[in-house]
């Protein structure tokens, strides 16, 4: 297993910075999602993207991971057209950056269509990214997020879009901040999962739907038993923190957090070795 994290845990801090910290915490790579306080667009010019990959290359890193904001739960034909064709545009962007995996998201949406149509549409567009995907040779990876958090939610997805160029990013707060278990979500999609998102988050009532993130260790996330059924598995991607106690405009620094959470996936990653 390799370690990294998503640059949405330091959201305001420039790509120099973000290279400088992988860097000394002797990180494999960096899964980029956010840089100068933005989203990455996929629309950013052909200079912007070679002089992105020529400073993650230069300090012997690699792009793991290209998060896109792309959500498919859209009752709109040409809404969810649109979104396709921004999924796309980060297939594109994960090219140019040899980036293996694209992350995209099922979406919340109001109240109407049933789970069984909402499923339906988002299936059939993962399906369409993951067909135009297959000429680059990256996949598409469903993150356990919204209103897809749950391993059964996401196995139903995977089931209908079957396609083997759509994986899973195993968020781990997520199944469990919605009732399931780890056995239950780890029995749905183990076979499927590409990539990890690592946090801890405790049930205070506080933050949202009343958990909030917390240093590893001291949530009520069973981290040890999730890194271990990775290892078991042996699965060869990466797992990434992400930290979301940070300040979203960037008014503190999560060097340190960052720092924390490396140490604990690489602590959980040898006792998983070592049991």
């Amino acid at each position: 297993m390799r370690v990294t994290y998503t640059t949405y845990s330091a959201p305001a801090w420039s790509l120099e910075r973000h290279v400088a910290v992988a860097t000394e915490l002797g990180l494999d790579g960096l899964e980029l999602r956010n840089l100068d306080g933005q989203p990455i667009d996929p629309s950013m010019s052909e200079q912007d993207r070679a002089a992105i990959f020529e400073k993650v290359a230069d300090a012997g890193l690699e792009i793991c991971v290209v998060g896109s904001g792309a959500r498919f739960a859209i009752p709109s034909t040409a809404d969810r057209r649109q979104a396709v064709d921004q999924a796309v545009a980060f297939v594109e962007l994960a090219d140019a950056w040899d980036a293996p995996i694209v992350r995209v998201f099922g979406g919340n949406y109001d109240p109407g269509p049933s789970d069984d149509e909402v499923n339906g549409w988002v299936a059939e567009a993962l399906r369409e990214v993951a067909v135009a995907a297959d000429a680059y040779g990256i996949r598409i990876a469903l993150e356990t997020h919204d209103a897809f958090s749950t391993g059964q939610r996401v196995r139903h997805v995977l089931d209908l879009a079957n396609h083997s160029g759509i994986g899973v990013v195993w968020d781990f707060a997520h199944p469990v901040r919605n009732g399931e278990t780890v056995d239950q979500t780890w029995n749905l999609i183990h076979r499927d999962v590409i990539h990890a998102h690592f946090k801890d988050m405790k049930l205070t009532g506080g933050g949202r739907d009343g958990w909030e993130s917390v240093v590893p260790g001291d949530g009520d996330l069973p981290l040890a038993d999730m890194v271990t059924r990775l290892a078991r598995d042996h699965y060869h991607g990466y797992i990434s923190t992400e930290w979301e106690g940070r300040d979203p405009h960037g008014a503190d620094d999560p060097t340190n957090m960052l720092r924390v959470h490396t140490t604990s996936i690489r602590e959980l990653i040898a006792q998983s070795r070592a049991g």
